[in-house]
């Protein structure tokens, strides 16, 4: 055996130490040479691919991808067909499993009450099962379900650094070799044990990790439905902004056609943006509360205020008219008719265009001279009048200029976080969504490949969601169709990213929300 096989750290050689027994238990005194040989070939062979393991797991984070890394391993150690790591969801009862689908992952649960893996984690034993069909504990259902034949199984528990039970891993159909068949030997049974010691270390720790990550995500899905919660007129807008943006960066990830042919988007960095997403708006915090669903230009409670206003006139018109009536002797009638009618009609058609005029989206110049001549008159306020002069939308200047301050407010929120090396962009992204290719964006006014390709994904997303959105109090949902012109327009005119507005509809990101509610609902039906 060489130097480099046997140079092993004290913990390393704790956990092969079954191996060596195996080595002894297997090969008797009376074994010839060369099967004593083969015997310390194969160990070194065993040994070898456990640290190829072991190097292979340090490397690795994710669960899903330590999963992976130890079923594949544990084939080829065992050499069986096929191999399979269950941990224990001890909340729900169930045995999981996490298995990679391109950039995302699927969970799959059994009950923890059915199959081998089952009572193995139930009772904390090993088993080595011959013939699955003959044993009661076996679940055939698994094999209806897949198409896959279970022969033999071996199948081990896994514990935890305290001890406690962590889950299983299980083995399935021994590959025959000299006549052995497909079933698991005692030897089979204690190399196992050794690669469930040398796993549960790695799973542990990922799955601490895992927890970790599914505890921030909780704390982001919170900040964003607080988000939601103070800006109710756009409640929804930042999940689905989420949506369709991880659904665009996969529609890039998969693209062979450049400027996208280079750009790979790993998990981590599709987890980024889909932070950047759930709190691009968390600024709004900051920003004033009337602003924040300001629907008109002057708000309900105030057009109620001015139409009193404007009744109180009429009621002072209406006095006077009596008062001069009663003085002159003249018919109460012929006086109101005179002075109070015409002024009750002026009035009414005043309030007219104030009430049109703030719900307006755009203000032509016919109503902004007519808004001007009530104001001479005095029949509404200096802030009234500034309010309805707003050329185009409801925010005055300072207000826009308010509204637009979340996006600075945000980013500082989210620099204070102390974010992993692979999230480390959030705050970036999350800052440049309302930046410009032509540098006519905020905060910064960036041009181009100034601005970071995954804030111009968000970008092209929330421009698309606050168009066609139904829940905006301030304006009308624009069809798709018309939503795409927009954007198509945008890309022409230089401002958004032409390749990826291309890509957001050529790749069909805007159903993506769509497939996820109806996936969502399929899977509670099921």
């Amino acid at each position: 055996m060489s130097d480099e096989t046997i140079a092993l750290t004290d913990a390393e050689s704790r956990q092969f130490t079954p191996i060596r027994r195996t080595r002894l238990s297997t090969v008797s005194r009376d074994a010839t040479l060369a099967e004593r040989v083969e015997a310390l070939e194969e160990e070194a062979s065993k040994l070898g691919l456990l640290l190829e393991m072991s190097q292979a797991l340090s490397s690795e984070k994710e669960l899903d991808d330590v999963m992976k890394l130890i079923v594949d391993h544990t084939s080829r150690i065992v050499e069986s067909e096929r191999s399979s790591v269950f941990l224990l969801d001890k909340q729900k009862n169930e045995l999981y499993s996490l298995v990679a689908q391109g950039l995302d992952v699927k969970e799959l649960r059994l009950s923890v009450e059915a199959g081998i893996a089952g009572y193995v984690v139930r009772h904390c034993v090993g088993l080595n099962v011959p013939d699955a069909y003959k044993d009661s504990r076996f679940n055939p259902l698994v094999d209806k379900a897949t198409g896959f034949r279970t022969a033999s199984i071996l199948c081990m528990p896994l514990h935890d650094r305290r001890g406690e039970i962590l889950g299983a891993i299980e083995c399935l159909n021994k590959k025959g070799a000299r006549g052995t068949g497909r079933v698991f030997t005692t030897k089979d049974e204690i190399v196992l044990s050794a690669v469930a010691a040398q796993a549960a270390v790695y799973l542990d720790n990922a799955r601490l990790r895992h927890q970790m990550d599914l505890l921030f995500e909780s704390f982001v899905e919170a900040i964003s439905r607080a988000i939601e919660d103070r800006d109710p007129c756009t409640s929804g807008h930042s999940r689905r902004v989420m949506i369709y943006s991880l659904s665009l960066a996969r529609a890039i990830h998969e693209s062979s056609t450049p400027p996208f042919d280079s750009i790979t988007y790993t998990r981590a960095r599709l987890r980024q943006l889909r932070y950047a997403c759930l709190l691009h708006d968390v600024g709004k915090i900051g920003v004033r509360e009337h602003i924040l669903c300001k629907a008109t230009r002057i708000s309900a409670p105030s057009l109620e205020a001015l139409r009193s206003r404007l009744a109180l006139l009429k009621e002072r018109c209406r006095a006077e008219c009596l008062a001069r009536a009663l003085e002159q002797h003249l018919a109460p009638e012929a006086a109101l008719l005179e002075q109070y009618t015409p002024l009750c009609a002026e009035l009414d058609a005043a309030m007219n265009v104030v009430e049109k005029v703030s719900a307006a989206g755009f203000l032509p110049d016919a109503e902004l001279q007519a808004v001007q001549a009530l104001h001479a008159k005095g029949w509404i306020t200096a802030e009234e009048f500034h309010n309805l002069a707003v050329h185009k939308g409801n925010l005055t200047e300072e207000e826009l200029a308010d509204m637009r301050s979340h996006v600075d407010k945000g980013f500082r929120m989210l620099s204070q976080i102390p974010w992993l090396s692979e999230l480390q962009e959030v705050p970036e992204v999350a800052l440049t969504h309302h930046e410009r290719c032509d540098g006519s964006g905020y905060p910064r006014k960036l041009k181009k490949d100034e601005i970071h390709l995954d804030g111009q994904i968000l970008c092209v997303t929330d421009m698309y969601d606050a168009l066609t959105a139904t829940d905006r109090p301030y304006k009308r949902a624009i069809p798709h169709e018309k939503a795409k012109q927009i954007l198509e327009d945008e890309a022409a005119h230089g401002r958004i990213m032409p390749e990826l507005v291309s890509l957001f509809f050529t790749a069909q990101c805007y159903k993506a929300t769509e497939q996820e509610t109806a996936g969502r609902q399929s899977a509670e039906t099921h």
